[in-house]
C-alpha cells in the first residue's frame, strides 16, 4: 500500500514538474513570437475595396498571406507579430501580405489571446495563414494555422485588402 502511495506522490511531481516545463516553453515561444507586450503595436484598421494587390513571388523569399475569410468577430482586430515584429492587421474577409526569409519563425496572432505558431519557410514557395476566430468573453479569440494552397490562392479572391496606420 506504501508503495503505490510513493508511486502516486512520484507521478503526481512529475506531471508537475512536465505541465510546468510546458508552461516555461510556452512563454519563450510566446515572447519570440510577439515580442514584449509593452512593445506591442495598436493599429487603426480599414479595408480597400478597390485595390487587390498580389506580388509576384520572389525567388529568394517566401510570400505569407494573413487571412481571416470570414465576417465572424467582423468588429474584432486580430494582429499579427513574426518573431517580434508586427507586421499588420485584419478584421472581417480582409487580408495583408509580406515577404519572410526562408527559414524557422514565430508567429503571434493577438486578439483576446495570443495564438502561437511555429513554423518553417521556404524560400520561393507562397503560404496562406488563417486567422480562425471564434467569440470569447470581451473580444473574439484566435487562433491561427495555414491553409492549402489551393483553398487559400481561391479564398484569397474573395478578400478586401486590409490598410492601416499606427494609433
Amino acid at each position: 500500500m506504501k508503495t503505490s502511495r510513493w508511486y502516486a506522490l512520484i507521478l503526481a511531481l512529475t506531471c508537475a514538474a512536465g505541465v510546468a516545463a510546458q508552461e516555461a516553453n510556452k512563454k519563450d515561444l510566446e515572447l519570440r513570437a510577439c515580442g514584449p507586450r509593452d512593445k506591442e503595436v495598436n493599429y487603426a484598421e480599414s479595408t480597400d475595396k478597390h485595390q487587390h494587390p498580389t506580388p509576384e513571388q520572389s525567388a529568394d523569399k517566401a510570400l505569407v498571406y494573413v487571412m481571416r475569410p470570414t465576417m465572424v468577430g467582423m468588429a474584432i482586430q486580430t494582429k499579427l507579430a513574426v518573431d517580434g515584429d508586427w507586421k499588420g492587421v485584419n478584421r472581417g474577409d480582409s487580408y495583408f501580405f509580406f515577404m519572410l526569409e526562408p527559414g524557422e519563425h514565430a508567429f503571434c496572432s493577438v486578439a483576446e489571446n495570443h495564438a502561437l505558431l511555429l513554423a518553417k519557410v521556404e524560400a520561393g514557395k507562397t503560404y496562406y495563414l488563417q486567422q480562425h476566430i471564434e467569440m470569447g468573453v470581451m473580444k473574439a479569440r484566435n487562433e491561427i494555422s495555414f491553409m492549402p494552397e489551393d483553398e487559400g490562392a481561391k479564398k484569397l479572391k474573395n478578400l478586401r485588402l486590409a490598410t492601416w496606420r499606427e494609433k
